[in-house]
C-alpha cells in the first residue's frame, strides 16, 4: 500500500519523468540509469503503462527541425508616409490666390444726382480692405468738414461719410451712406442721406478722380 506522502512524491515524480521524456533521448536516460531505465524501475514508476502512453506520445510530437530563413527581410519603406506628409505640408503652405482690390486712394468727387446742390470732395486713404479719409461736404455754397470711412472689394466700395460737428466748427448733422461698384475709371451707385437719424433722402451717386 502506498501511504499518503510516497503517492504524491511518486506523483511529482511522475509528472517531472513526463517532461523529461520530451527533452531527453531515450539512450541517454537509459546510459545515466546505469543501464536500466528508471522508468521500469518499480520503485521509480510503478505504472509501466505510462511509459509507453508517453513514448507514443513523443513519437507523435513532430519536432519542427525547420530552420530560420537567413535571407534578409526589407526594411518597411518610409518613402510613402515621408511623400504623404510633404504633400499635406505642400497643401497647407500653399496660399489662395490673392484677391486684387480695387485702387480707391486719391482725392474723390462724389457727385449726387438728386441733390445738386450737394457735392463731396474726399480723400481716401487704403490700409489692405480698410479705407479712411477726411473731406468736405459742399451743401449750398457751404464748405463743411467730413470724416470718412468703409472698405474696399476686388469690384466695389462701401462708404460712410460725416460731417463733423462741434461747438467751434460746425452745427449741421449730416452722414452718407454710399455703395458704389467699379465702371471704367468711376464708382458708381447708391446713397442715402441721414441727418440726427432721420431719413432725408437717397438716390444714385457718382464718384470721380
Amino acid at each position: 500500500m502506498w501511504d499518503c506522502r510516497a503517492y504524491k512524491l511518486q506523483t511529482i515524480r511522475h509528472a517531472a519523468l513526463k517532461l523529461a521524456l520530451h527533452a531527453l533521448d531515450d539512450s541517454f536516460i537509459y546510459q545515466c540509469s546505469g543501464g536500466v531505465n528508471p522508468l521500469y524501475d518499480e520503485s521509480v514508476m510503478p505504472d509501466k503503462d505510462f511509459y509507453v502512453s508517453s513514448m507514443q506520445q513523443k513519437a507523435y510530437s513532430p519536432v519542427n527541425m525547420d530552420m530560420p530563413d537567413p535571407s534578409p527581410k526589407p526594411l518597411k519603406s518610409q518613402n510613402t508616409s515621408t511623400a504623404s506628409q510633404a504633400n499635406n505640408s505642400s497643401t497647407v503652405g500653399q496660399s489662395q490666390p490673392e484677391v486684387k482690390l480695387i485702387d480707391v486712394s486719391g482725392k474723390w468727387l462724389v457727385k449726387l444726382n438728386e441733390s445738386a446742390n450737394r457735392t463731396l470732395d474726399l480723400i481716401l486713404f487704403a490700409n489692405q480692405e480698410r479705407i479712411m479719409g477726411s473731406g468736405t461736404l459742399v451743401e449750398d455754397g457751404t464748405k463743411i468738414p467730413l470724416t470718412a470711412s468703409g472698405s474696399v472689394s476686388e469690384n466695389g466700395l462701401v462708404l460712410t461719410a460725416k460731417t463733423v460737428i462741434g461747438d467751434y466748427v460746425n452745427q449741421v448733422d449730416r452722414q452718407f451712406d454710399l455703395d458704389l461698384s467699379k465702371s471704367g475709371d468711376r464708382l458708381s451707385g447708391t446713397y442715402s442721406l441721414v441727418s440726427a437719424g432721420k431719413f432725408l433722402a437717397k438716390g444714385n451717386a457718382t464718384m470721380t478722380k
